[in-house]
């Protein structure tokens, strides 16, 4: 009797690309084990999907029917199993398309579910905005979580599994190569900033709307400051109004393919991020590529407060930024929030000993950690010190399929369902 298993992995976010890539890591090391994997996934992640693994994509006006989608699924490809990417995401795209989490408790097929901020740790309800608390939908019976690092801590418990990214080195030919095509001189530098779908949203919140237009204008001015010599690479949906603000050295380009943005990623200098837990970062660690983290603890309803809240005046531009942006909220995803629901996620946490990690409104800090990680290699290579003790630590745990079909309660210990 074969070994071989059937999994049918749900892709359902419709705003970033970060949760169906988790998946699709788990998936390709399942097909690597031999068992088959097919995909139901919104349309958003089409581009993830091209060229890999078989499956099925809906459009955003056709989630009403998403369960006719669903059952041709399962009436075509015979699921053994049922892996979710992720149980947030999932969790959302039921409550916003109005259907019922019933849907799949009633399949009679095991369900696993990528836990990416281990829901059983975390504070409900979620801290959005300014003063918004966002409901926690969560499924608690029946669905089997799994937990991967980064950026959850590395540690030895039941469900977690290491979830890095194949590194990329590109020799210094294509990488200079690739830098050229878009306007980096070779002895220039180059920092990436990217952005999702969802950072660009028409929020209903007024102070999530301007935070999400104006941090991007506060990332250039830091680029700006390092000199003439800095590019700043923008992947995300839309550009934003940089180029006269950086004088030509702003370049956009749309959402890549997989294999050309994890090149991108291993040309760059630094990753800049405003976004503690993009899949971005983990790409870039094993890239070789320094990581500066912006965040945000600072809540101020007026001028005022905001300047007492940081260690020096503020520069003109600053104090410019915090009027059009106030009242300000902390933030670790920009521009959501998520402040105090993730803190006891990064709460010692070997990740953040990875990467620089920056409040947004110290420009002290914030340049000198730049300037640092671009122009002083004692300082690069002092974090990619510390980020090789972090990812010898991530690859001692066992990987997805191990921990799905060895954990207690998961894929095996399921008692078999009776659709056959």
């Amino acid at each position: 009797m074969s070994d071989q298993k059937k999994h049918l992995m749900l892709a359902l976010s419709r705003q970033g690309f970060g949760e169906a890539i988790l998946g699709l890591r788990v998936a390709s090391e399942l097909k690597k084990r031999g068992d088959d994997v097919h995909v139901l996934a919104h349309d958003s992640n089409a581009l993830l999907l091209r060229n890999g693994l078989p499956h099925l994509l809906f459009a955003s006006h056709a989630c009403a029917f998403f369960k006719l989608y669903l059952d041709m699924c399962i009436a075509e490809f015979k699921p053994d199993f049922i892996l979710l990417a992720d149980y947030f995401t999932t969790a959302l795209f039921f409550e916003q398309a109005k259907l019922s989490p019933a849907m799949l408790k009633d399949l009679d097929i095991p369900i696993v579910a990528i836990d990416t901020w281990n829901s059983s740790r975390l504070p409900r309800p979620i801290d959005v905005f300014t003063n918004t608390q966002r409901p926690v939908a969560l499924w608690e019976d029946r669905v089997v979580p799994i937990y991967p690092v980064p950026f959850l801590a590395p540690e030895e418990a039941a469900g977690v599994y290491q979830s890095l990214p194949e590194p990329v080195l590109l020799g210094r030919k294509s990488r200079q190569h690739l830098r050229s095509s878009l306007g980096v001189g070779e002895q220039e530098k180059a920092v990436l900033f990217c952005t999702a779908e969802w950072q660009h949203g028409n929020y209903e919140s007024v102070e999530a709307i301007r935070i999400a237009r104006w941090l991007p204008a506060l990332v250039a001015d830091y680029v700006r400051r390092l000199g003439r010599d800095v590019h700043l690479i923008h992947v995300g949906p839309q550009a934003y109004d940089l180029k006269e603000m950086l004088q030509g050295k702003y370049h956009w380009l749309p959402p890549l393919p997989p294999t050309r943005f994890d090149a991108l990623v291993a040309s760059m200098d630094l990753l800049f991020s405003a976004n503690i837990s993009a899949t971005t970062i983990a790409k870039a660690m094993v890239s070789q590529v320094p990581v500066l983290v912006l965040h945000n603890s600072v809540s101020a309803q007026t001028l005022e407060e905001a300047i007492a809240a940081i260690p020096a005046s503020p520069s003109h531009f600053m104090k410019q930024w915090m009027e059009n942006t106030l009242p300000i909220f902390p933030f670790a995803l920009w521009p959501l929030g998520y402040h105090k629901f993730l803190a006891p996620l990064l709460e010692r946490n070997p990740y953040l000993d990875a990467l620089d990690l920056a409040e947004v409104l110290d420009e002290s800090l914030v340049q000198g950690r730049l300037s640092a990680l671009l122009f002083d290699t004692a300082a690069r290579e002092e974090q990619i010190h510390r980020r090789a003790a972090y990812l010898s630590a991530v690859r001692s745990l066992p990987n997805g399929p191990d921990v799905i079909n060895g954990k207690p309660g998961a894929y095996n210990e399921i008692p078999e369902h009776s659709y056959h």
